[in-house]
């Protein structure tokens, strides 16, 4: 994915959030998300990254109190290497797999955002130092009293090869969020 398709992801989530003012129930998730990149080419690490996400009650679409709107942004590090999982960020030297990522998606709930299994597809973009990627990024987890827990899949789809070695990436992981009424 080049900068031209990544602006242009930009500029929908933009629109889309000016255009759901009629919202009721807004919340602000903050994450942190442990994980692991799968199909490495180097001596992967385990990956930290996190997320700060907007979710917004569906008044707009399906029309469904349960269920909200979701836009996300996300950066990841996966140290190889001699690289650590603070140090290697965003340096020179070639000892980590980053990315960040601009996720749109749709979370279907059980009983809303407090309490409850769910269920959130989500789609975008990612960037990292010379490459970009469409991903598709399901998350699936239990919602409990404003903090909610899932697992996570971000799958990547490049046209040239990335850090790790390879034009995909497929990261796993566990995400632990709470989320702010606002």
């Amino acid at each position: 994915m080049n900068k031209a398709t990544f602006f242009v992801l930009l500029t929908a989530a933009v629109i889309f959030t000016t255009n759901v003012k009629a919202q009721e129930t807004n919340y602000l998730r903050l994450s942190v998300e442990p994980g692991m990149v799968l199909n490495t080419k180097k001596d992967g690490k385990f990956a930290l990254g996190g997320s700060i996400g907007w979710l917004t009650q569906d008044n707009f679409m399906a029309q469904n109190e349960n269920n909200y709107l979701s836009v996300t942004l996300k950066a990841v590090n996966n140290p190889y290497g001699d690289g650590k999982i603070l140090s290697s960020i965003l340096n020179d030297k070639d000892d980590a797999f980053n990315y960040g990522a601009l996720l749109i998606g749709y979370r279907f709930t059980q009983q809303g955002i407090e309490n409850g299994f769910y269920v959130e597809p989500r789609i975008g973009g990612a960037l990292g130092a010379s490459y970009g990627a469409f991903v598709f990024s399901p998350a699936a987890g239990y919602a409990y009293d404003h903090f909610d827990f899932s697992l996570f899949l971000d799958a990547g789809f490049g046209s040239k090869n990335n850090a790790i070695g390879e034009k995909n990436f497929f990261n796993l992981g566990l995400s632990i969020g709470y989320n702010i009424g606002l």
